[in-house]
């Protein structure tokens, strides 16, 4: 089934990473925009084909106006076991996380921070739909993406391959920013609700946490994660 895609940004990363993806790009007659001559320059470059329409509301969502849409292929996901983990440094785990607009943010927030990939449950979990990739403003075609069946058996693998394994809750033994992260660096985000899972929590070489204040019970996932990934960034360079 084909995606479909509204945001600027992402339409103009994947016409620069991936056109070959797109099956087609529509435009809206008369819609002004400096990223909408971008696109057109990367579609007449790239060769890919775009059709100029009188309304492409069909292609958005009610209330929605953002002059142009692509449709492209089905997302692919990278397999775990063609990762090379000798070569990768920063990994991402994403325990449960549910709302699509917290993994696309933190799909951003990670490719920004320099990770390499980020791994998912293939279910009870938000994957790739239109909602991640546009709210992803298409960083999701800079990082690599893997869905496995046992995330706490893929926690082992990573183990045996020299990673040291960082949960995030908020009972961690360390403060977020006084640990020192490893070079070879997994960072797990649990569930917005729930948090880790007990098994992968116990998988976790460490725990850390982030101070709130004020009766604050707890941060956003996607906001937890930005602080610990660029806090995993900066230790690291």
């Amino acid at each position: 089934m084909s995606e479909l895609i509204t945001g600027k940004n992402a339409i103009i990363e994947l016409l620069e990473k991936d056109p070959k993806k797109i099956e087609k790009i529509v435009i809206e007659k008369g819609y002004k925009s400096d990223k909408i001559g971008k696109i057109l320059d990367l579609c007449n470059s790239k060769s890919v084909r775009y059709d100029i329409l009188p309304s492409i509301a069909v292609y958005q969502a009610p209330g929605e106006r953002s002059g142009v849409a692509a449709v492209m292929t089905p997302f692919e996901y990278t397999e775990f076991g063609d990762v090379d983990l000798f070569e990768a440094k920063n990994i991402v785990i994403l325990d449960e996380i549910e709302d699509p607009h917290n993994f696309g943010a933190i799909v951003r927030t990670a490719a920004a921070s320099g990770a390499d990939l980020i791994i998912i449950p293939d279910r009870n979990a938000a994957q790739v739909t239109e909602t991640v990739i546009n709210v992803s403003a298409g960083t999701i075609f800079k990082i690599r993406i893997s869905r496995v069946k046992n995330i706490a058996s893929c926690m082992e693998t990573l183990k045996k391959n020299g990673f040291w394994i960082t949960g995030t809750d908020m009972d961690g033994s360390s403060n977020y920013s006084d640990y020192d992260y490893t070079d070879k660096s997994v960072i797990v985000i649990g569930n917005e609700g729930k948090g880790l899972r007990r098994l992968v929590k116990e998988k976790c070489d460490d725990v850390v946490r982030i101070d709130i204040m004020n009766g604050v019970e707890s941060l956003n996932a996607s906001v937890a994660a930005a602080l610990v990934l660029f806090e995993r960034k900066r230790k690291n360079l």
